[in-house]
């Protein structure tokens, strides 16, 4: 029980004298003694020390994206060791006659997949497809509709 004590109040301390001194890290604070002398230890790799204090991570501009229950466009999927390069080929070939549409090359073990847009609707998706068919027949009968979590920009 003393020891939880203890450990919280170094956590705390260690908080607290984080939030006032903003210009050295986290793991530098914590390293330090506090007013008991007890010092916390962390081993972690090098590559996530220097990405502590560095911010957010993501992209600024998903602050105004919102994921949906929608539909994309499946245009390649492959099981095979060159499955990757020929999912990344075909998203470029896409790309060169609808540069304004998201790809997505996706892994889900042991599938490479390819799918493209984000549709709200069965239908948006269904009127897309008929156009990628007419400018890429070669991909025709790859395609079809699934249901997946679509990117919706917000005002």
């Amino acid at each position: 029980m003393k020891l939880k004590i203890v450990i919280m109040f170094v956590f705390i301390a260690g908080i607290s004298s984080y939030v006032g001194a903003q210009s050295k890290s986290i793991l530098e604070e914590l390293a330090r003694p506090n007013e008991a002398g007890a010092v916390v230890t962390i081993n972690s790799d090098s590559k996530i020390n220097a990405l502590i204090g560095k911010g957010n991570f993501f992209d600024p501009a998903a602050e105004n994206e919102l994921l949906v229950k929608g539909y994309r466009i499946q245009i390649y999927s492959g099981n095979q060791r060159q499955s990757r390069d020929e999912a990344n080929a075909k998203a470029k070939e896409f790309k060169e006659y609808f540069p304004n549409t998201a790809t997505y090359v996706k892994y889900t073990a042991p599938i490479w997949r390819l799918r493209v847009g984000d549709f709200q609707t069965n239908e948006e998706a269904v009127f897309f497809m008929q156009e990628m068919k007419k400018k890429l027949p070669s991909l025709g009968s790859e395609m079809y509709i699934v249901s997946d979590e679509v990117k919706v920009i917000t005002e």
